[in-house]
């Protein structure tokens, strides 16, 4: 039975959609966790950032005044 000219290469054209489909899905992930890790970045200098004024505010606040 001779084959049908429209399945003619479906199998090779499935696998490379397959692939690309994959790939793009990679990307996508490597480009989230990318984002994600900057953010934690951020956050994290934000948060030490912080810290670091609360705690000259507060040595500021300790030191004892000797004006009397």
């Amino acid at each position: 039975m001779p084959r049908a000219k429209h399945r003619k290469d479906q199998k090779k054209k499935s696998r490379a959609r397959t692939q690309q489909i994959k790939g793009q899905q990679k990307n996508m992930q490597l480009k989230m966790q990318e984002m994600m890790m900057k953010q934690i970045e951020e956050m994290k200098a934000k948060s030490s950032g912080e810290t670091e004024n609360q705690s000259i505010q507060d040595a500021e606040l300790i030191q004892p005044t000797t004006e009397l």
